[in-house]
């Protein structure tokens, strides 16, 4: 809760980004204390590992070409926290609230139990060909972003 709140309140960028990281790292230690092994290594390996990293390259990139600094401002940050804390509030309420949830928690546990190894074949075995040409079409989109952000340098080819 206090690396989320350090996104919000820390002026340099690149530091929010870092709390971030440590914010979705704890959302993975969630995962783990709700028994789901499974989601906390997504979680890691995307989110704290890709989606971190891609938000600092774009940090590092958009500073090149921009021409500008890591700096953001808070104004206000006393009213940052209350419209933090109503729109909290909303949220919890109006899911709380909601059909889905009740059914949920009306029918309680599941009953069998899906390990790793399941997820994995009901992903893995249908889809190998999409996932790998997703991570092509990544790899060229980080590619040609590198390539554009490339500053040119008298001199140099």
């Amino acid at each position: 809760m206090g690396s989320a709140a350090m996104v919000v309140l820390m002026p340099n960028i690149l530091r929010a980004a870092l709390f971030l990281g440590l914010t979705l790292f704890g959302i993975a230690g969630l995962y783990v204390l709700m028994n789901a092994p499974f989601l906390a290594a997504v979680q890691v390996m995307i989110y704290v590992g890709a989606i971190t990293t891609m938000i600092i390259l774009a940090i590092f990139l958009s500073h090149r070409v921009m021409r500008i600094g890591f700096f953001q401002a808070i104004y206000n940050p006393v009213f940052a926290f209350a419209a933090a804390g109503v729109m909290f509030l909303f949220l919890f309420v109006t899911v709380a609230n909601s059909i889905w949830v009740k059914g949920i928690v009306a029918s309680g546990p599941a009953d069998t139990d899906v390990g790793v190894q399941a997820v994995a074949a009901a992903l893995l075995q249908p889809y190998v060909f999409p996932f790998e040409l997703a991570s092509l079409v990544l790899l060229a989109a980080l590619i040609g972003a590198i390539v554009i952000a490339k500053e040119d340098r008298p001199g140099e080819p």
